[in-house]
């Protein structure tokens, strides 16, 4: 009994600095490559406290492993667009102007009962309230009302309307093209708008734009690196 106890402290204190390692999320907030590595760590962790006869070590082992796989592909993710979007996607639009986009309903293998009840439990009954609905990577979507079907509230003459949100056209040097067919741009408008602030693709670190026109630059050069 006093084996087992000592065995699962351990394991316990690994789980924990192992948590701690992969950064802080919530279940809902993780991508799915992240998923996927606490459900194998929580298989390895039962592992040695079910079973005695099993070293300790290995389990041990085994979960800084996974651990250490889910940070390599975290920084690859962070320098590779490409590889990011081959492990986690990319956000896709699924309502546009009021009206569902069946292919990418199709290809998210969501149904119209999946959509609606999704809306619902945002407030909205009603797909012509909605000006763009975004499934993001981690599953969940956004969705964002027409200018004339948001609620009223104190910052109204302040803030810009919801329907008119800036997203990332450009990250990293390299076009989002979710964002590009969300806010109605395409990528030759954005070279033009870099083009009138002499600025390269390659030198963007972030750009975002809205259905306005609106749209703000920010270089790789001007992100602070402390």
């Amino acid at each position: 009994m006093t084996v087992t106890a000592i065995r699962t402290v351990i394991i316990y204190v690994t789980l924990v600095v192992a948590m701690r390692l992969m950064g802080k999320r919530q279940l809902g907030d993780m991508q799915p490559i992240e998923l996927v590595v606490t459900l194998l760590i929580a298989d390895l962790a039962a592992i040695p406290m079910q079973e005695p006869g099993t070293p300790l070590v290995t389990g041990i082992a085994s979960i800084f492993v996974l651990v250490a796989l889910e940070i390599l592909f975290s920084v690859l993710r962070m320098k590779s667009p490409g590889f990011g979007r081959l492990v986690s996607g990319s956000p896709m639009v699924v309502i546009k102007d009021g009206k569902p986009l069946k292919n990418t309903l199709r290809r998210l293998r969501l149904t119209n009962e999946d959509l609606t009840d999704t809306l619902r439990t945002q407030g909205v009954f009603d797909l012509r309230e909605v000006d763009t609905a975004i499934v993001e990577t981690n599953g969940k979507i956004s969705v964002f009302l027409k200018a004339d079907k948001q609620p009223a509230n104190k910052g109204d003459l302040a803030v810009m309307s919801r329907e008119n949100m800036p997203l990332p056209v450009v990250s990293d040097g390299a076009f989002c093209n979710w964002a590009l067919e969300a806010v109605g741009w395409n990528k030759a408008a954005v070279c033009r708008a870099l083009a009138r602030n002499r600025t390269k693709l390659r030198d963007v670190f972030l750009m975002t734009a809205a259905k306005d026109g609106s749209f703000a630059i920010l270089k790789t050069e001007e992100v602070c690196k402390k």
